[in-house]
């Protein structure tokens, strides 16, 4: 980019002079650029670094300005504007390498099972590398490789000291591990097919251990987000509730308004990405339940409109005769499910046929390595498997066996059904098992390493879902508690002020109906989070926020007939 070279130019010939005073006393800062994979000198980024901030003291000399003519306080936010940029610029690198680490630390154990299982086939781990370089699945993987790739053809480095350097440089410590775990095995001399294949296991077992700790750190997100967003709206409520009675000069219409529908959406918003900075990202992504919320908000929201007359600007005549049935919560929970409804069983049906694919593909890796043993090429060892039964992936098994049959080669017949799912887990199997058959010719050891690596990734996602199912109820409970006790808190302040007989008697319906339509509102947005929290998507929270507004409108009309006040 000129504009970014320009700035770099103008930054070293400014700056330069102090930059290596600088790295004396910020000795990590090469280090972190390293990691994060930042190709830049340290002088130079150093230097950058200062003419940011240099650019920046205006502003800070503005905001002091500002506080002592003007007596703008607010300006005081504008002083440490420099130093925010200087911190900004140290911090970078170190967020850079941590996001590096986050997406090799999910392909990790794949990478590792393809490496092991091409060696146990007579591949060198560098052959290995060569081919990941110009795997898709694998994108992070692909970097890592591509990086060793261009030491050895490029800089002329053999391949044990390019992966030695990949090693130093890495910011994921098992990666590292490995890679250096390989170039002394060899070094020394030792069994690389025995050293990759115990290494590739407690790669799983490793990331089956962060798994685990990866859903108690969730698990206390969702709890934190719940604990926030019920005592908040619950202190909120109590806030305008009191505005209202008394009249204290806070407008409690549009404070519940912002309240409702900007503040804690973007909690929420924050709270989800809070999460998918925890959360293993996968380069895989389904879009489709997002595409029906899309349409199904559209239609939700001419719903509402309809429903409510326009909110009462104008008169719909068959509408305006169900006012009496349908009342303003009851009619925002309406479109709440319709939004969410359509996408959550778009979800379920995707999510569904994805676990069988993957428990199907399990079986099927089993099986394989069996009829393998009876001397069947891979080729005839799938086509004798193509009519048992393997759930949603026999269907595909049996497309898979009449290309075959057709003549088509089996690597094009498996990179299209690699298209055709969106199971990141089942293309990088079935890429496995491809890589295995063209390369190594598909031996019974190599089918039998690739049938264990993958139970070891069920096993570790098995270990996920259950590590999370205890949090499941938690916004249910939370979306009850939170309509039930606005409602409760609404009709004890309104009895007790009736009892008391203090003024003219107040109307508390339109004040009962907006807290009612915030709180189902903000137990939708529970739903929503808990489903990101919980099954590592938005698209999983439409189940909850559908099944919550129910249980939330229903709430708002059970409890005043069962709690009675005044």
């Amino acid at each position: 980019m000129p504009l970014l070279e320009t700035f770099e130019s103008i930054s070293f010939r400014l700056f330069s002079r102090f930059a290596p005073a600088f790295l004396k006393h910020a000795v990590s800062l090469k280090e972190s650029l390293e990691k994060a994979n930042i190709k830049i000198y340290p002088e130079t980024y150093v230097s950058m670094m200062l003419f940011a901030t240099f650019l920046t003291v205006p502003v800070s000399i503005m905001g002091l300005l500002l506080i002592c003519f003007y007596n703008f306080i607010f300006a005081i936010f504008l002083l440490p504007v420099p130093a925010f940029v200087m911190v900004g610029f140290m911090l970078m690198p170190l967020s850079r390498a941590g996001e590096r680490a986050s997406k090799l630390e999910r392909e990790l154990p794949f990478a590792a099972a393809y490496i092991s299982v091409m060696a146990s086939g007579g591949i060198s781990p560098y052959t290995s590398f060569k081919r990941l370089a110009e795997v898709e699945l694998m994108p992070a993987i692909r970097n890592e490789a591509q990086e060793v790739i261009k030491d050895v053809e490029i800089f002329g480095i053999d391949p044990l000291t390019a992966i030695e350097k990949a090693a130093k440089k890495n910011p994921l410590d098992v990666f590292k591990d490995f890679l250096s775990g390989y170039a002394s095995t060899v070094i020394i001399g030792g069994d690389i097919t025995h050293f990759l294949e115990r290494k590739a296991e407690d790669i799983f077992r490793t990331r089956a251990m962060r798994v685990k700790a990866a859903a108690e750190r969730l698990g206390m997100l969702l709890e934190s987000f719940i604990i926030v967003m019920v005592m908040m709206s619950l202190c909120f409520y109590i806030l305008f509730s009191v505005e209202s009675i008394y009249s204290i000069g806070i407008s409690m219409s549009s404070g519940i308004i912002l309240y409702t529908y900007v503040f804690t959406p973007l909690l929420s918003i924050m709270f989800i990405y809070l999460a998918h900075s925890m959360q293993p990202k996968t380069p895989v992504t389904e879009t489709r339940p997002y595409k029906v919320f899309g349409v199904s908000s559209v239609i939700a929201l001419l719903l509402l409109l309809l429903l409510t007359n326009f909110f009462g600007f104008m008169e719909i005549p068959f509408f305006s005769s169900l006012q009496s049935l349908v009342d303003l919560p009851v009619a925002v929970s309406i479109s709440l499910f319709i939004t969410a409804a359509p996408a959550a069983i778009v979800h379920q049906k995707l999510s569904r046929e994805k676990a069988s694919i993957e428990k199907g593909i399990n079986s099927f890796l089993r099986d394989l390595t069996e009829v393998r043993k009876t001397g069947l090429s891979p080729e005839k060892c799938i086509e004798s498997l193509s009519d048992r039964d393997y759930g949603e992936f026999s269907k595909e098994l049996r497309k898979i066996s009449s290309e075959i049959s057709w003549g088509v080669p089996l690597h094009k017949v498996v990179m299209d059904f690699l298209k055709r799912t969106k199971s990141w887990i089942a293309q990088l199997i079935m890429f496995l098992l491809v890589e295995t058959i063209d390369v190594g010719g598909g031996t019974i050891a190599m089918i039998e390493s690739i049938s264990r690596f993958n139970n070891l990734t069920q096993e570790v996602e098995k270990e996920k879902r259950m590590a999370v199912r205890p949090y499941i109820m938690m916004p249910y409970f939370a979306a009850i508690l939170l309509v039930a006790t606005t409602t409760m808190m609404i009709g004890f302040t309104s009895g007790t002020l009736n009892v008391a007989g203090t003024g003219p008697q107040k109307d508390f319906g339109p004040m009962i109906t907006i807290f009612v339509t915030s709180a189902i509102f903000h137990s939708y947005l529970i739903g929503i989070v808990a489903g990101k929290i919980s099954e590592e998507s938005v698209s999983a929270g439409f189940k909850h926020a559908a099944i919550l507004v129910i249980v939330a409108v229903v709430a708002a009309k059970l409890v005043p007939m069962f709690i009675k006040f005044g």
